[in-house]
């Protein structure tokens, strides 16, 4: 084999290294779509490239022997474009160890070794190719989208092959049509692919005749997953027009049955009515019952017996059950889960709508759209998150006369944001509107007799209990020429909605600035773990979601501040609420310890007082039926499966809520609360 110069070939080696790393990591991008199960056509055709350049400049300073394996590895990665050969791990290993041998071929010939001709890889890359045919298209392209035939006509084999893949895959196609004058066609045409690009993948381009202008007009032909809306807001062209190019509605037998692998895997899902997964769910739950039931005479055998003989074999079976039970509850929930942007989407269309009625600017900013929850949970959100999004546009948001003349941008914001917490989920509706002003909602308040005349709350001492004035049913300032008309207006079926989903309800707002409400949801409520109390001689059952922590206390670790009842946790105030008091249950008196169960979120915080902690379990929520769905307190009652028959589950959100605010609001009846400690709740 005859070469060139030394010099000759130290100029080859450093382009040759620069093309073969260039290879290398091409390859590498190739194995990893090959693993997540993508494609990415650029990549294929940029390894080409390369390979073919290396192939020219090989053949340029004399080595036959790389040429020749380049010239192999060329053709077998044009057989890889064209959709004959199909990319695996084995052929993905044949380029890496082909790539491998042209750079020790290169080495080699360097430092004059003794030279690997590669002509076990050569052999090997003619048996894949030598087999290799023109895969079975569908009749013809044609028959599948509605497009000029003659553009059809003037594709290469590759278009041809990688139009065929992008119909298989169902992506949307555009005809780009544009011009551009002679002074700008370089860069303009150059800065068009590159945002086409971005975006999907060009088929093809051509030139086209009849410009309107003295310039030059071309047909791009574009592949892409956005829909039109998407694709030309993208590309913003300055000139010219996007055509979608229709698939046609008829597709015979045969060519279902030559539907690809992609398309073909998309027959593995399969859709289930989600009242139907309530129904497995409820059996589960039914289920976790009869485990608890077994535990019990487990528990009763080992205290009889011992860990020995039968009463072991039912504990291994009872904890058998329950790790079966929670995989297949685990199972259930997953298939229940599903974005929250199903709904995300909805309230953009509905955003709109509001905007354009109210006659104001808004920019609807979405954030976590791929957050999963429960779709029973995500339809009962829908109500809630409607109404806060109404309530920001109609009288958070001001004019954008009124905006520009405070200095803000005359285009409002609202920003609905979803992201997951532990086992929970939080949504956030913010605005950058006028805010609530914590004197206006006091003076409504006290105007419609909801707070008592001589209150001694302080607007910006106590501005958090002043905001959730908001959710007290009755509570409005319409008429008030400001942010706050309206803002109150069915906010207490607001937080009644999402207390139903076990949920709470946080608010924060800066006047001038903006307001943001704060939900925060348990991923699921098919089936949850639940702390088992007993207060006043009755079991009741607490979401554990909503615990944060429990202490065991005394009476004389209690105080009392203008008339409530708290306990001082590491330096800081935690209000108590007697839960037999709520209930009008027997209290007993000589009782020296209790409990304080500490629930809620953040600063929205209560320590409920109870006599005896039982214990953990999973529990299945039931409804108390119409008649008693309004109790205060209660969000439902569960079966404990054992001696204890049901147990009323707690509302916690409520009551917190009622504990907040019984000291400062009249009830329905109009006589003024005491505020005596341990008070029941009206």
């Amino acid at each position: 084999m005859r070469v060139k110069t030394d010099r000759s070939i130290k100029e080859f080696l450093a382009e040759a290294e620069d093309i073969l790393e260039t290879a290398g990591s091409l390859l590498l991008v190739l194995e990893s779509g090959l693993e997540t199960g993508t494609k990415d056509p650029d990549k294929l055709n940029a390894l080409f490239r390369a390979v073919h350049t290396f192939k020219g400049l090989a053949a340029l300073f004399g080595l036959s022997a790389s040429s020749e394996v380049a010239h192999k590895l060329e053709s077998l990665l044009d057989g890889l474009r064209l959709g004959k050969v199909i990319l695996n791990p084995d052929i993905l290993d044949l380029l890496t160890e082909t790539v491998t041998l042209l750079g020790r071929q290169v080495r080699q010939a360097a430092t004059q070794q003794p030279f690997d001709q590669g002509l076990s890889i050569r052999e090997r890359i003619d048996r894949i190719l030598l087999p290799q045919s023109s895969p079975a298209y569908h009749h013809s392209l044609k028959e599948h989208i509605a497009v000029d035939p003659g553009i059809l006509q003037v594709l290469t084999e590759y278009e041809e092959h990688r139009l065929q893949e992008c119909i298989g895959e169902r992506k949307n196609l555009f005809l780009v049509k544009t011009e551009f004058s002679l002074a700008e066609f370089e860069t303009a045409i150059k800065d068009l692919n590159a945002i086409l690009k971005k975006h999907g993948e060009i088929i093809c381009t051509l030139p086209m005749s009849g410009a309107r202008t003295a310039g030059i007009g071309f047909s791009i032909l574009v592949a892409t997953a956005d829909n039109q809306e998407q694709f030309s807001a993208a590309i913003s062209l300055r000139s010219g027009a996007v055509e979608h190019i229709p698939y046609r509605d008829t597709v015979s037998a045969e060519e279902q049955k030559q539907e690809n692998a992609e398309l073909k895997s998309v027959s593995n899902t399969v859709r289930v009515d989600i009242y139907k997964l309530d129904q497995l769910m409820n059996i589960v739950g039914e289920m976790h019952l009869v485990k608890n039931i077994i535990g019990r005479i487990g528990k009763e055998l080992r205290v009889q017996q011992g860990f020995v003989g039968i009463s072991m074999d039912l504990f291994r079976a009872q904890r058998s059950l329950e790790r079966k039970l929670n995989s297949l509850q685990e199972g259930i929930v997953e298939v229940r889960m599903v974005p929250i942007g199903q709904i995300f989407t909805r309230l953009s269309h509905m955003v709109k709508k509001y905007a354009r009625e109210a006659g104001k600017d808004i920019d609807l900013q979405l954030f976590g759209e791929e957050t999963r929850l429960d779709k029973l949970m995500i339809e009962d959100l829908a109500d809630p998150l409607m109404h806060l999004i109404r309530n920001a546009i109609d009288h958070g948001i001001e004019p954008s006369a009124v905006r520009q003349a405070l200095g803000k941008p005359e285009q409002g914001v609202v920003r609905l944001r979803a992201f997951p917490l532990g086992n929970h989920v939080v949504i956030t509706i913010e605005d950058d509107g006028a805010g609530m002003d914590p004197k206006r909602i006091l003076a409504a308040a006290v105007e419609r007799g909801i707070v008592k005349p001589n209150h001694q709350l302080d607007p910006e001492r106590d501005s958090k209990e002043i905001l959730d004035l908001i959710y007290v049913p009755g509570f409005t300032t319409r008429g008030m020429v400001t942010e706050l008309s309206g803002r109150g207006v069915g906010m207490d079926v607001v937080k009644q909605n999402v207390s139903k989903l076990a949920g709470m309800v946080d608010i924060q707002s800066m006047l001038g600035t903006g307001t943001l409400f704060t939900l925060t949801l348990p991923i699921t409520l098919a089936i949850i773990k639940a702390l088992i109390i007993e207060s006043g001689g009755q079991i009741f059952s607490i979401p554990l979601s909503s615990v944060l922590e429990i202490h065991q206390a005394t009476n004389e670790d209690i105080e009392t501040i203008e008339g409530q009842e708290v306990l001082s946790i590491r330096n800081d105030t935690l209000p108590l609420l007697r839960l037999a008091n709520v209930f009008h249950l027997p209290q007993d008196d000589a009782r020296i310890k209790f409990y304080v169960i500490v629930v809620g979120l953040a600063e929205r915080r209560l320590g409920l007082i109870v006599d005896d902690l039982r214990d953990q379990q999973e529990i299945v929520i039931k409804s108390l039926g119409k008649r008693l769905s309004d109790i205060p307190g209660v969000a439902g009652a569960t079966e404990l499966g054992d001696k204890r028959g049901v147990s009323l589950v707690l509302d916690v959100e409520s009551l917190i809520e009622n504990s907040l605010t019984r000291l400062v609001t009249v009830p329905k009846n109009g006589d003024i609360q005491s505020g005596s400690p341990g008070t029941p709740e009206q």
